[in-house]
């Protein structure tokens, strides 16, 4: 409902992109009522990561970012002096944790509601309906808006097409990448690492301090993938036979003694929380139970706004950006179109599929679009200004790809170096 006078959000999700909305939000427009919920019992989405509970996290022991601080950080909001280049997951988490100390939990205008997961969100005339639930019990409320922040790192994704590696996983020999924590468990071991984005490169490199052999399952070596003479890059998966603990590639070459396999290939969207009809029309026709997932969006306009209702958007959903500052301009976008100061093209194609990874170098054109649809409204709503994609910010992001290379190659010599001495992986001076 909207009480005394003013409009009421929801926001779902306490990561970057539900923090970046709460501050816009409440920066731009003193009518809104704001309520955050946070399945955690703390902020920071995947970030945080406490000791105590790593089983149940997506994170590992010592990640750092593939994007510089320069490029991560929030509008007006720099990281300290003393954080490293690529920051540690630590200090990212303190960041994010030192932003929202900033800027949402002192607003008399937002309300956060730790360890409270949202169960269903349906519209119900022209209310969305949202029920949670806590230790206290199940609630449900009501509300003008709603902006969806809860991630995709939820539900792994695996190759459907490799005979037998279900009795690998029903034997705990295979697993995806949210299970690695650290590399211990590969001591002395043969392990394949699948896949070789980001996280896939990352593992790989931190196994080969301890294991005996480590295979990177690759479709195409990626450009920026260093050689390690420690890691041998063979091609995809045909066959797994547990039996024998041996892999057939597509090459035909098998590899045997093999005792464990690692899966980083990603993540499935998916919305188990929100009424099926909408679920379909954003995961794709026929998705309508919670189990359901998918690897592309649709009718998302600027792969955030729900077309169908203008009141409903989503935070975050594309993936190779950099996140923090995108997560500010698309909560900006969305106060305007929640505000109606922002129309929707009347010829948008609600059926297609959105493209959300972006290839090299296009999310800078994505930025620069949505700054451009900021700047062509004559009266804006709001009043916050993101972070604005300047020759400087443009220069270190066409830079950040080789940085990142050389980043790399680094991070591989050192850990060639910890094979030498026997020591497990762990990330070099500063972080230590």
């Amino acid at each position: 409902m909207t009480v005394n006078g003013k409009q009421r959000l929801a926001i779902i999700g306490g990561g970057p992109g539900g923090l970046a909305a709460a501050r816009v939000f409440s920066q731009s427009l003193s009518n809104f009522e704001i309520e955050i919920f946070v399945k955690d019992h703390d902020i920071g989405g995947v970030w945080h990561y406490p000791e105590q509970e790593r089983d149940t996290r997506v994170m590992y022991d010592h990640l750092e970012t593939n994007i510089s601080k320069e490029l991560m950080q929030f509008s007006g909001f720099p990281f300290e002096a003393s954080v490293p280049l690529y920051p540690s997951r630590i200090h990212i988490w303190k960041y994010l944790k030192k932003y929202y100390k900033t800027f949402i939990a002192s607003q008399a205008s937002i309300t956060v509601h730790l360890s409270t997961e949202v169960t269903y969100l349906e519209k119900k005339g022209s209310k969305w309906e949202i029920s949670s639930k806590n230790e206290l019990g199940t609630t449900t409320s009501d509300f003008d808006f709603v902006i969806v922040a809860s991630g995709h790192y939820s539900v792994p994704r695996f190759p459907s097409n490799i005979t037998g590696i279900d009795q690998w996983f029903d034997n705990k020999s295979a697993g995806h990448s949210k299970d690695f924590k650290n590399c211990e468990f590969a001591r002395d071991k043969i392990v394949i690492v699948v896949g070789n984005g980001s996280s896939g490169q990352d593992i790989a490199n931190q196994l080969t301090t301890v294991a005996k052999k480590v295979y990177n399952s690759i479709r195409k070596p990626a450009n920026n993938q260093p050689q390690s003479k420690l890691i041998e890059t063979v091609s995809t998966i045909n066959d797994a036979d547990w039996k024998s603990h041996s892999v057939t590639l597509s090459d035909g070459q098998v590899i045997r003694n093999v005792d464990y396999v690692v899966f980083a290939t990603g993540y499935y969207y998916n919305f188990p929380f929100i009424d099926p009809s909408i679920r379909s029309d954003v995961l794709g026709e026929g998705v309508t139970d919670d189990a359901c997932s998918s690897v592309n969006l649709r009718g998302l306009w600027e792969h955030m706004v729900y077309v169908k209702d203008l009141t409903l958007a989503f935070a975050l959903t594309p993936q190779l950006v950099i996140p923090f500052p995108l997560a500010e301009l698309q909560a900006a976008i969305t106060v305007e179109v929640f505000c109606k100061t922002l129309a929707i093209p009347a010829d948008f194609d609600s059926t297609v599929c959105g493209a959300h990874n972006f290839p090299k170098g296009k999310d800078l054109e994505h930025y620069a679009e949505l700054q451009r649809l900021l700047d062509c409204i004559p009266h804006r709503a709001g009043h916050f200004d993101p972070v604005k994609w300047d020759g400087r910010l443009t220069d270190l992001r066409n830079a950040s790809y080789t940085d990142k290379e050389e980043r790399n190659v680094l991070l591989t010599e050192h850990a060639q170096i910890l094979n030498k001495q026997n020591l497990p992986y762990f990330l070099p001076a500063p972080h230590i």
